[in-house]
């Protein structure tokens, strides 16, 4: 691909391409793959939209370590080859340019980044900034879906005539109008599955006995809804092809008067307490009726339930289909839970905390004040890993706290090591719950960690992490998202928690593919087993992504939650990693953490592939990533 210039003028700053591609060898939705030297993964991708003029137009803000690019055609659109080349110009953007455009496209978010600047959250303004710059290049929803319908036309077929099981199929439309039922009856009537769909008019459960019961598969949609027309297809395939799957469900948009589609709800693979909560709606999900216990009230029952109840006889079960298969008259109302302590065991419970340190006596004094004096609820057993700490007003502190027989002090000479210190600490533990905490951590309600431990009474969940914020309000950590950036990212990361971008998520307990070691707990057991954490190869970065993988590896589920809140001032007393020997140590445990766990990490389940992993959470990619029917497990 033709660059203005050499590759290193475009590393760190900001990009324009724009294509004409008349007769569209290209396709659609090409990828640009940008090539980052001394890195792994050596490539990261974008993606963008040309539209039917052949003109299309890429923003993005270019890798530190940029050597250049290679524009990929999207093999599902390309019409075959031409005698008329692509024509394709690459420039770099003035900051200023990047501002104007920013503005035009969305002057809201500019205010939003003006406010972080204006409580002096730089760091904040700068990252928000690049990451618009690289939402630039994200569809119109209405653009995206017409490009995504032309991908599946261009898809080999699986007729379902020659699949070798065709289940009966049970659909129950729920009470409304006249017109709303007989919107959902005409797009059954317009599916392009022709196995045997019945709209009963009795109760189904009674369909669920016998041998023959067992492929049976039953939906329960509200009158209005209508499906797409390949939506039972893509629904039914999954149980056809895996005897072990108890229901299934798909992502959904609305559709206006005038057949206008809008507001998309792209969802994560099956979350069980976003389900139970009703933020996540499962209206138009099929489910094995030979799955429902019986007795069950197949009318009155949320049906969040239901499937909760079918996914408990077939852990895992649950398969999230990530296409647009459901259509409403008006967006889905998510429900927000109320933010409330939780009943936890009836014994007091005993935690061992973790906390690294060195120097920096404000920050060790207000976190120890705040378990000591702001913590209500638990027994603690707090074991301070001082590394080489020489400030005396520090040690002072912990000569102090250690006298009166508070904080256990242990010495950890040499360089800074968060595993070492970490692996150290839980080695000294006196009990079973392990909590790791920064000493740049400090809480905000005396019920977080009672909360916390709360959440591990489930002998399924093997970690737990809470809502971190800056001293400003904003969010630093509300869970960890896969891939997002290379390995991992925090999600909302800059939001404010009152701005409405996050779609509710930041009230909401949910499964999570991992959580900040900043305040991280878990069990000592658990630790011990899976080897704790990396001392060799992951000193400082990623190495509680790496814990979190094998956390889950071992079929253990974690549990993000806003019931604990805590203020966290982010390695403050560690200092930025900008220097070239930190820079290095980065990319060396980026590089361990990928090579070690690479497919999982591009293939989050709690993080929809049809959304982009370098914008912001919640922002549309125009290449979607594998739309294969998926698990959380």
């Amino acid at each position: 691909m033709p660059l203005d210039g050499a590759p290193e003028s475009y590393a760190d700053h900001p990009i324009v391409l724009t294509v004409l591609d008349p007769e569209h060898r290209l396709g659609l939705r090409p990828r640009l793959a940008l090539h980052r030297k001394g890195r792994v993964p050596a490539t990261v991708f974008r993606s963008f939209l040309i539209n039917g003029n052949g003109r299309g137009r890429f923003y993005g803000w270019m890798p530190v370590q940029f050597e250049g690019a290679t524009l990929l055609a999207d093999g599902a659109t390309t019409q075959g080859a031409t005698e008329t080349a692509p024509e394709i110009r690459v420039r770099r953007l003035s900051l200023f340019e990047l501002a104007i455009t920013l503005i035009l496209r969305d002057p809201l978010m500019i205010l939003r980044i003006l406010r972080l600047l204006l409580v002096g959250n730089v760091k904040g303004a700068a990252f928000r900034f690049v990451r618009q710059c690289d939402a630039l290049s994200a569809p119109d929803y209405r653009d995206w879906l017409a490009a995504q319908e032309t991908a599946e036309r261009a898809e080999a077929p699986d007729p379902p005539d020659e699949w070798s099981l065709k289940p009966l199929v049970f659909v129950s439309i729920e009470d409304g109008s006249e017109g709303a039922v007989a919107e959902t009856r005409a797009s059954l009537a317009n599916q392009t599955w022709r196995g045997h769909v019945e709209v009963p008019a009795i109760d189904v459960a009674r369909r669920k006995n016998g041998d023959a019961a067992q492929a049976h598969l039953w939906m329960r949609i509200p009158a209005g809804m209508r499906l797409a027309p390949r939506a039972l297809e893509r629904l039914v395939r999954p149980f056809v092809f895996s005897p072990s799957v108890a229901a299934v469900y798909s992502d959904e948009d609305c559709i206006d008067g005038r057949g206008r589609h809008f507001a998309p709800f792209f969802k994560p693979a099956w979350n069980k307490p976003l389900a139970q909560s009703g933020w996540l709606p499962l209206d138009g999900a099929l489910v094995r009726l030979a799955d429902l216990p019986e007795g069950l009230d197949l009318v009155s029952t949320p049906f969040a339930e239901l499937v909760a109840k079918a996914a408990n006889r077939r852990p895992g079960a649950v398969l999230h289909v990530p296409r647009v298969l459901l259509h409403r008259n008006a967006p889905y109302q998510r429900v927000t839970r109320a933010i409330v302590p939780r009943a936890g065991s009836i014994e007091t419970p005993k935690v061992s905390v973790v906390i690294p340190t060195r120097d920096r006596a404000d920050l060790l004094d207000a976190c120890l004040k705040g378990l000591f004096e702001r913590t209500a609820g638990v027994d603690l057993d707090v074991i301070v890993i001082d590394n080489d700490s020489s400030d005396p007003a520090a040690l002072a502190l912990m000569q102090r706290y250690e006298v009166a027989g508070r904080i256990r002090r242990v010495a950890l000479p040499g360089p800074f090591n968060f595993s070492t210190a970490c692996n150290l600490g839980v080695a000294t533990s006196r009990h079973e719950l392990i909590l790791l905490l920064n000493n740049d951590v400090e809480p905000l309600q005396p019920g977080w960690l009672a909360n916390l431990t709360a959440e591990l009474d489930n002998e399924e969940v093997g970690a737990a992490g809470c809502l971190l914020f800056f001293p400003d309000g904003y969010v630093q950590h509300g869970g960890v998202t896969f891939g997002a950036g290379t390995v991992a990212r925090h999600s909302f990361h800059f939001l404010h928690p009152q701005s409405g971008e996050d779609h509710g998520l930041l009230r909401e307990r949910r499964e999570i593919s991992a959580v900040t070691a900043a305040c991280l707990l878990t069990r000592r057991s658990l630790w011990q087993h899976l080897g704790g954490m990396d001392e060799e190869n992951l000193t400082v970065a990623f190495n509680d992504v790496d814990y979190c993988v094998k956390v889950r590896h071992a079929g253990m589920k974690i549990i993000w939650t806003p019931d604990s809140a805590m203020l966290h001032r982010e390695s403050v007393s560690r200092g930025a990693d900008n220097t070239p020997e930190k820079l290095r140590r980065f990319a060396r445990e980026e590089q361990t953490v990928y090579q070690r766990w690479g497919d999982i990490l591009r293939n989050d389940p709690y993080h929809n592939p049809n959304l982009s992993l370098i914008a912001e959470d919640l922002v549309l990619e125009a290449h979607p990533r594998d739309l294969s029917p998926r698990s959380s497990a």
